[in-house]
């Protein structure tokens, strides 16, 4: 007789060495650091990336199939394509004691622009805020996802902190200049295409909504994402 409990499937969560139901970005660090463990040893990182397969497989499967029930939604949605790619921002909670840094940076560059005169206020606090938001992120992402040891391989490690770096410095300099045109430019660009007349409450504390609207938008960002 054939089909022997020797013949069965290995299970691909434990190849990983992953408890079922772990998320996308756990199953993705596992085999990345399977691939780190076995790069020297083909046959076995074969068997790893086939059993990172089976599980986006089956997952995509189940999705085909209508049965949604345990699978990640990660996972579930492996097949998308996000409009920004791989440089997208993926929601992560910082814990609290960060927060309360990411705040209290963004209150700063707020309060300070708040009372400066009127007459001499401009946007460098925020922009030494956005700059400041830039290394917390660096350090964020350097928590969360702290890549390859450089003691096992530095090339693979300083790769991974230069993206880390770029990744940091784009998604907070994006956020910035997205929240500064839609605060700044655009309302501007819309006073001057349609003749409206700007008011004088505007006019004097422009700097002051930009700011706190950039703040509200970094903060968000740090403290929600990365």
């Amino acid at each position: 007789m054939g089909g022997g409990a020797g013949d069965a499937a290995p299970d691909p969560y434990k190849a990983l060495g992953v408890k079922p139901g772990a998320d996308a970005d756990e199953i993705k660090k596992a085999l990345d650091r399977k691939k780190l463990l076995y790069k020297s040893e083909p046959e076995k990182l074969a068997k790893m990336e086939e059993a990172y397969e089976s599980i986006v497989q089956a997952s995509l499967a189940a999705r085909l199939k209508g049965d949604l029930s345990g699978v990640d939604k990660k996972i579930l949605n492996a097949d998308a394509v996000s409009l920004f790619g791989p440089w997208a921002p993926i929601k992560c909670e910082s814990v609290m004691k960060d927060k309360q840094v990411n705040v209290a940076i963004a209150a700063a560059a707020t309060i300070i622009t708040y009372m400066t005169p009127a007459t001499v206020r401009n946007l460098q606090p925020i922009i030494y805020a956005t700059i400041f938001m830039m290394f917390r992120m660096f350090a964020k992402l350097a928590d969360v996802d702290p890549g390859p040891s450089a003691n096992i391989d530095r090339e693979a490690a300083q790769q991974h902190n230069n993206k880390r770096f770029f990744r940091s410095f784009s998604i907070v300099l994006a956020t910035f200049a997205a929240t500064l045109f839609a605060t700044y430019y655009l309302p501007n660009i819309i006073f001057e295409m349609f003749s409206i007349s700007v008011p004088v409450w505007y006019l004097l504390n422009q700097e002051v909504i930009v700011t706190a609207f950039c703040s509200v938008a970094l903060a968000v960002l740090t403290c929600f994402y990365r």
